[in-house]
């Protein structure tokens, strides 16, 4: 019985939405009632500009000439208004562009009601005064734009009344970008409120929009406690990382923990449009390194790959997958994908076929320790370029599991080469790590074997280069992923000491730098990017908890759990009988021996003898005996 009475009630429900749409299309009701609207206004407009010229008399000679007059003005202005579309108009966003369209609007339509009204001055409107049409054009532009800027200004301040403003905001920043922003943020409906500028060029109690100035930008801790800020939005040129060090600190030596900061694009892309409310983030950890951007000519680059066949191994790692992507983006022929994982390789594979669909993408699931697998792959898609990122990295780990580390890092990159060389690849790039300097490490010697082996290779075609560098942020296994996590489980930040610094850049830069050195390094070079200045841990960490809106050493600990094995506190780029030359590019520095070493050539079989044995104490006494700068000491 219910779906009995139900079904004409939905049939009636349907009829009448017809109905509506039908009535909409052929009588829209708003655009009808601005049309009825404004010609009450023209009509109003002119008998009002009538009554003033006259002082509000009444002379009847001219109120009969009014009444001959008045149909004509309502008709003109009605066509001409609907020539400039003044009935589509939506009044809630009015701007100077409306206000310009009315104008024209009234100033056309009166220019033709008084040449209409001249022509026939003498006949059907005898005795109408011609004054009465400039008051007329000066009372109707008046009237329908102030109509007009009276809804907008209304629904502002409703708006505004209604919204629960949770962002008691502070702008740091240029007076150009604050100006700019403060107008992006009145057209949208966010829940900031804007309380006032910080910036060391402008004299306080000078405003913007209604937004003061309150001091120089070294007064930050102190307007941020007397005004209770909730929020920072750093503007250029205010949003470099010591301005940012500077402010952080200033907050942090008056306790104030509830502020988030927050960074907003360049000023050139407020000023052109293209800056949306959505582009401005939080400060991250990277925006404190003081890292200047890498000035590189990619003009190399995109000639080395485009059009050529490059295979990645280890693709679906942090390295190895921003390397497909920006290799991607060079327009190689193809694109081979060697990784382990599964998974990994779904989600590299399904990035890089949504980002580029043209191109020919090969995932390979294979084993770097596999010889067959590793020469299938280059033989079957006939590679010209392999860049070899698949690699054990976590120091803790290896040092638990070492043959796992020597058989990947040493045993697999030997791999990868024999089979480059069998394969007629023209250049193997073998990613190395800083860790592979005087190494204290199973992960680092691993990987100084690595560079051995790869340099080593008696000349057969294939070039080899190796491109060093130090840690990344953000990569799997590294500490910055790690403290995210503690912070986010309440705490406490482990750290191993107060003294250890690490060299950072972030992975897209990483690989940028990668790119370049793999093109202009020379046969059997070892590439070395320099890394900035080397950065404590601790300091990082306190920054990562203050950025998160907390206090350290109060909402987060940090507990100090002592060196691990393998780690050291300090890093090197170069050994000690290597010396540096730089090339003319950015960043991108070769080492190169500076005396021959006395340490036999690394014998893979013999590695993988020990290996298979499980002899630990020979195979490390053997990596020392090749790696005699070593510090396991």
């Amino acid at each position: 019985m219910k779906k009995a009475h139900s079904r004409p009630a939905y049939v009636l429900l349907w009829l009448n939405s017809k109905i509506d749409r039908l009535v909409e299309e052929l009588f829209p009701a708003k655009s009808f009632f601005v049309f009825i609207t404004s010609a009450f206004t023209v009509a109003l407009s002119l008998i009002m500009a009538f009554y003033l010229r006259f002082e509000f008399q009444f002379p009847l000679d001219e109120i009969y000439s009014l009444e001959k007059v008045l149909p004509v003005a309502i008709l003109i202005k009605l066509v001409v208004f609907q020539f400039f579309r003044l009935y589509s108009g939506m009044w809630r966003y009015v701007s100077i562009y409306d206000l310009v369209q009315i104008f024209l609007a009234n100033l056309i339509s009166s220019i033709i009601l008084f040449i209409v009204v001249i022509t026939w001055h003498q006949g059907y409107f005898a005795g109408f005064s011609r004054s009465v049409l400039v008051l007329d054009f000066l009372i109707c532009f008046f009237a329908i734009s102030g109509k007009r800027v009276l809804v907008r200004v209304i629904r502002e301040a409703s708006e505004k009344s209604r919204e629960q403003k949770t962002l008691r905001t502070l702008i740091i920043g240029s007076s150009g970008a604050a100006n700019t922003l403060i107008h992006t943020f009145s057209m949208s409906s966010g829940k900031r409120e804007i309380i006032g500028i910080l910036n060391n060029d402008v004299t306080p109690n000078m405003s913007i929009r209604g937004i003061p100035f309150l001091g120089k930008t070294d007064e930050v801790a102190k307007f941020a406690k007397e005004l209770n800020i909730s929020e920072i939005l750093l503007l250029p040129p205010y949003s470099t990382p010591s301005n940012i060090k500077q402010i952080m600190d200033k907050l942090e030596n008056e306790g104030i923990s509830n502020c988030t900061l927050r960074m907003v694009p360049a000023y050139k892309d407020i000023a052109d449009g293209s800056f949306d409310v959505s582009h401005i983030k939080n400060v991250e950890i990277e925006d404190l390194l003081g890292r200047k951007p890498v000035k590189l000519d990619r003009t190399e680059v995109a000639a080395f790959v485009k059009g050529k066949r490059v295979m990645i191994t280890g693709a679906g790692g942090s390295i190895g997958s921003e390397l497909c992507r920006q290799i991607a983006s060079y327009g190689p022929e193809k694109i081979v994908l060697f990784e382990l994982s599964e998974f990994n390789m779904y989600e590299i594979d399904r990035k890089l076929r949504n980002s580029h669909p043209a191109l020919q993408i090969v995932p390979v699931i294979g084993d770097v320790r596999n010889f067959d697998q590793v020469k299938r792959a280059l033989s079957k898609n006939n590679v010209d370029i392999l860049y070899h990122a698949a690699a054990y990295k976590h120091v803790p780990l290896m040092e638990l599991n070492p043959f796992a580390a020597f058989e990947t890092n040493v045993l697999g990159s030997h791999t990868v080469v024999h089979a480059c060389e069998e394969s007629s690849v023209k250049r193997m790039i073998l990613i190395s790590t800083d860790k592979a300097i005087c190494p204290t490490s199973i992960m680092g010697a691993s990987k100084r074997l690595a560079e051995r082996i790869t340099l080593e290779r008696p000349g057969a075609g294939t070039e080899f280069v190796v491109v060093r560098f130090g840690n990344v942020l953000d990569s799997s296994g590294s500490v910055i992923p790690l403290f995210k996590h503690q912070i986010r489980e309440g705490g406490p930040i482990t750290l191993t000491s107060k003294e250890v610094t690490r060299y950072f850049m972030s992975i897209p830069e990483a690989v940028d730098l990668v790119l370049q050195a793999g093109v202009i390094g020379h046969d059997r070079d070892i590439m070395v990017l320099e890394m900035g200045e080397p950065v404590k841990i601790y300091d990082m960490a306190r920054r990562l908890i203050e950025l998160s809106g907390l206090v350290p050493d109060k909402d987060i600990h940090i507990k100090l759990i002592g060196m691990r094995p393998g780690e050291k506190e300090y890093e090197e780029l170069l050994a000690d009988e290597e010396k540096v030359t730089r090339t003319p590019f950015d960043r991108i520095c070769v080492a190169r021996k500076d005396k021959l070493p006395s340490a036999p050539s690394v014998d893979p079989g013999t590695v993988r003898g020990l290996i298979i044995k499980n002899d630990f104490e020979s195979l490390m006494d053997l990596v020392k005996k090749y790696i005699p700068e070593n510090k396991f000491s």
